[in-house]
């Protein structure tokens, strides 16, 4: 009798919604019966379940089709409403915006790119408001509609206030100005992150197919950052800026990077500014600066100049590779980033002056992502939320 009566109580009620709706959210449409046999409940748990979700619009069941050829009772179905709410995923770099709508299962719907203004904090954040409010109009959403909005930014960021603390290519963006432009909008929740973090967390759902638990991610560009998984769990650090390599100081005493000081000392040996650097003065006179496209389209022709200056700087580069893998010996470590679209010969030639170093090397890969991983991630982050907070009801005592 005292089984009866838990499985009748309101709190039994919400934990098995929670679970069917896990199971829906997976399979996107599933029957009453198998959700029974997924859920181990009886069907007529899963019906008094369905109706609760449904009486919040969360899912749609379908009267059986009695007109099919079944044998048998003909199967109820249920279908998890992913447009009942919509996520905004924003990635905010130096004079330009991506802002991403997605449903509840992380598809995307809507997706736009738009300019930034630059210098004043203020208009960053109107041109923020402006970009949400353009892309939620082109979508005929309401910003009521927005559940839960995740957005990077190009510096550290505070996880307890979410104002960024610290933005060297972006002064503009530092304290609560993205918060500030996207609450002029939307009344939802809103992360934000650094723009690495998030790309991290993104090549771990949408990239290639990773189980690894100890996994490093590096943005290489003309910044160089790190996101880093340990135990498959995002790892920030006692100030919020673990993985901010760019600050390594592993370069020969004469500074070959030069003096760039809005870059930290492995960025000026290593990033993009150098590299391009070392192709210049390998080609001689041009009539405009070479480019990383310019480079990369070089490269694979195999002119010897653009070959000679990608593997000359991956021979530095493996010096912080070597001094991740002393640290923290990650099972994997993926690349991003600009340079990344060398692609293979990138990879041949960090392989090769690997080689040199004491200790094993962990395996390296280059993202099939590309710039789309941060807004993947600010995705994936914004569902593990509406998850939590919106779908654990038994918790939120919704």
């Amino acid at each position: 009798m005292t089984q009866i009566v838990a499985v009748e109580s309101k709190f039994m009620l919400e934990v098995n919604a929670a679970a069917i709706l896990d199971q829906l959210r997976a399979a996107r449409r599933a029957s009453v019966s198998t959700l029974a046999k997924q859920t181990g409940l009886s069907r007529q748990a899963v019906s008094r379940s369905l109706e609760v979700l449904q009486s919040m619009d969360l899912v749609e069941i379908s009267m059986p089709d009695r007109g099919a050829a079944h044998l048998g009772r003909p199967p109820q179905m249920v279908r998890f409403r992913s447009e009942a709410g919509r996520i905004l995923a924003l990635d905010v770099q130096p004079g330009q915006v991506r802002v991403v709508v997605a449903d509840l299962l992380g598809d995307i719907t809507d997706d736009f790119t738009g300019p930034l203004p630059r210098g004043r904090s203020d208009a960053l954040a109107q041109g923020l408001a402006s970009a949400v409010t353009h892309v939620l109009n082109r979508a005929g959403l309401s910003p009521e509609e927005v559940w839960h909005a995740s957005a990077s930014a190009p510096g550290i960021v505070d996880q307890v206030t979410g104002h960024v603390t610290l933005s060297p290519s972006m002064p503009e963006v530092v304290g609560d100005v993205i918060q500030t432009g996207l609450r002029s909008v939307v009344s939802a929740t809103i992360h934000v992150d650094n723009d690495v973090n998030l790309a991290t967390v993104g090549e771990r759902w949408r990239g290639a197919p990773h189980a690894q638990n100890e996994l490093v991610f590096i943005n290489w560009g003309e910044r160089i950052g790190a996101g880093i998984l340990l135990h498959g769990q995002l790892h920030r650090g006692g100030s919020n800026d673990a993985g901010d390599i760019g600050y390594l100081d592993l370069q020969a005493p004469a500074n070959e990077g030069g003096p760039d000081e809005d870059l930290g000392p492995f960025e000026r040996w290593v990033g993009t500014r150098e590299l391009l650097r070392l192709a210049g003065q390998a080609v001689g006179d041009r009539h405009e600066p070479l480019t990383i496209s310019d480079l990369v389209t070089a490269a694979d022709h195999g002119e010897p100049w653009a070959l000679d200056a990608v593997r000359a700087v991956s021979a530095r580069f493996v010096k912080g590779i070597a001094a991740i893998r002393a640290l923290l010996d990650p099972e994997l470590i993926v690349i991003g980033g600009d340079v990344a679209t060398f692609g293979s010969l990138l990879l041949d030639a960090l392989t090769d002056a690997g080689r040199s170093e004491r200790l094993g090397q962990p395996p390296l890969e280059i993202s099939t992502l590309g710039t789309d991983a941060i807004v993947l991630g600010a995705i994936r982050t914004s569902m593990s939320w509406v998850r939590r907070e919106r779908f654990n009801f038994a918790t939120n005592r919704l």
